[in-house]
């Protein structure tokens, strides 16, 4: 069976104008001139919220913060608000100071291990087709089909810093080849493992077999989930009276009935939408996912201007509070979490895209040859670990000196016996796993070494290994080389407490073959004048 023929992927494509659906032909999205009818959910326009400014006295009694102290507690709002309404193909989430604004969060059960509002948190943004709340007029007009049930059709791990002065956000393509954890199915029986594609896995489980899913490829622990629909897509991108996106070349997009053309355009939530999920012609799954962060970092930057308007600032955040479901411990943490994020700004977003091996490959998913987009998984794992880790995501290049030789021995031609000198649980196993993941070839003893200096890591290494010795300490930062006789031709690492994963190392004659990880800031993502 052919790609197209695909029995499950009929659920995540837009249909186009004109086309036939389960309940009869969809009608067009756009008029001639590519404008776009307003969007009401259930039936309704997005409710205006009148505020009215406190007396002085009022105030001081109540002890309410000051507007500059409450600008700096939306931003959290916003960033996660928006990071998340990207999600759908961008929909809105986040977390507000006030019982009123929080009371509006919807809350599902979920296994996370919910990090506490100090230190970093990774946040799963999880984007959900799914037509609840949004008319059967409104369902057509935007091509999103009539299939019963959710599925997800956009996600991203939003990693907060330790200190919350820096968000990075990794979009994950949808069509990604992963292995989805055992779990129950709809009927209760249990299901084990096997191969599909990243966005099957909420299909199959729903968030809790997605986030499984994430974790298990990503090796991040997810601490916290944002979900969000169409319908809140809608309501968030309209709240802030619409965003600014722009497009080198001209979209005449059939299956969404996107028009636009080739420049800058000031786009309401139904056009958004369809700006975000246009696939085909435009670099198909990851052009769409740097459409998306180019859009959200649009709309933070605009969410968070409306925010500094008293008058504006509550509806906009009613309508991204209102606009999402997340875990419960999450919510019930909002007020600390607020408190924490208030140096963040459009600087300090990063959004980063997974290094690929090859973004259009094909794989054999249950009979059928299916596209995927296939990962670099070495690359990609050390990202992950940077990220995680508070690192640089992008790694510093080696800068020699004139007087340095060049390494000759390449990782994978060095074999090393990795000893715990520190007496810290789990130490040597640790820095075994960096060592593999560095391409070197490594294992971990039981034990650990006594010495009076616990902090430096020390290779030691026999007399004819002195080439394979160079090699470790140019990958492993702060590492003392200490040549030992008794050894022989062995080497072994005594791990220290200030260890520090290994970084790739170019040998001679050879390139680095590290894929380039791109990254830009949500301020370099703007349209540029």
């Amino acid at each position: 069976m052919a790609v197209d023929d695909d029995p499950i992927e009929q659920y995540f494509r837009p249909r186009p104008a004109g086309a036939e659906g389960p309940g009869g032909p969809v009608g067009p999205v756009a008029d001639d001139t590519g404008g776009w009818d307003a969007v009401a959910v259930d039936g309704e326009g997005a409710p205006k919220v009148t505020v009215t400014p406190p007396r002085a006295a009022a105030r001081r009694a109540r002890g309410v913060v000051s507007a500059r102290a409450a600008v700096r507690r939306r931003r959290l709002v916003v960033i996660t608000a928006a990071a998340s309404t990207l999600v759908l193909a961008g929909s809105g989430a986040g977390w507000a100071f006030q019982e009123y604004f929080k009371g509006k969060i919807k809350t599902l059960d979920l296994a996370v291990d919910g990090a506490g509002p100090q230190g970093a948190m990774n946040i799963l943004l999880a984007g959900v087709d799914r037509r609840e709340g949004m008319s059967q007029k409104d369902i057509k007009r935007l091509h999103l089909g009539k299939e019963a049930g959710a599925r997800s059709d956009t996600m991203m791990l939003m990693h907060v810093s330790r200190d919350h002065d820096k968000v990075t956000i990794v979009s994950l393509p949808r069509d990604t080849l992963v292995t989805i954890p055992p779990h129950k199915n709809a009927e209760g029986q249990r299901v084990g493992e096997a191969q599909g594609k990243l966005t099957w896995a909420y299909a199959y489980g729903g968030p809790q077999l997605m986030k499984d899913t994430v974790e298990s490829a990503t090796g991040m622990r997810i601490d916290h989930y944002v979900e969000v629909d169409f319908a809140g897509f809608l309501k968030v991108v309209d709240a802030v009276g619409g965003v600014q996106v722009c497009t080198e070349k001209p979209i005449d997009d059939r299956a969404t009935g996107l028009k636009l053309a080739a420049g800058t355009h000031h786009v309401d939530g139904a056009t958004a939408l369809a700006f975000a999920r246009v696939r085909h012609g435009l670099g198909e799954d990851i052009g769409r996912m740097q459409r998306q962060q180019e859009f959200l970092s649009s709309l933070l930057m605009t969410a968070l201007e409306k925010l500094k308007d008293p008058r504006k600032g509550p509806g906009v955040l009613s309508a991204l509070l209102s606009s999402v479901t997340v875990d419960k411990e999450l919510k019930k943490n909002l007020n600390a979490y607020a408190d924490q994020f208030k140096d963040v700004s459009l600087g300090n977003v990063q959004f980063v895209k997974v290094p690929l091996a090859n973004p259009a490959g094909t794989a054999q998913l249950g009979g059928i040859t299916q596209s995927v987009v296939l990962w670099d998984k070495e690359a990609a794992a050390r990202m992950f670990d940077r990220i995680d880790d508070d690192e640089p995501v992008v790694e510093p290049a080696p800068t020699p000196t004139s007087t340095e030789r060049p390494l000759t021995v390449k990782p994978s031609d060095i074999s090393v016996i990795v000893r715990n000198g520190d007496g810290t649980p789990g130490l040597a196993r640790k820095a075994t796993d960096g060592l593999l993941k560095a391409g070197f070839r490594a294992s971990w003893v039981i034990g650990v070494v006594q010495r009076e200096n616990t902090k430096v890591t020390v290779i030691r290494y026999g007399p004819s290994r002195a080439d394979s010795a160079r090699t470790l300490a140019a990958s492993i930062p702060g590492a003392k080389l200490q040549k030992a006789s008794s050894l022989g031709t062995g080497i072994e690492i005594i791990v220290g407490s200030g260890w520090t994963r290994p970084k790739p190392v170019t040998v001679a004659g050879e390139t680095s073959g590290t894929p380039k990880v791109e990254t830009r800031t949500a301020s370099e993502n703007l349209c540029k004048p």
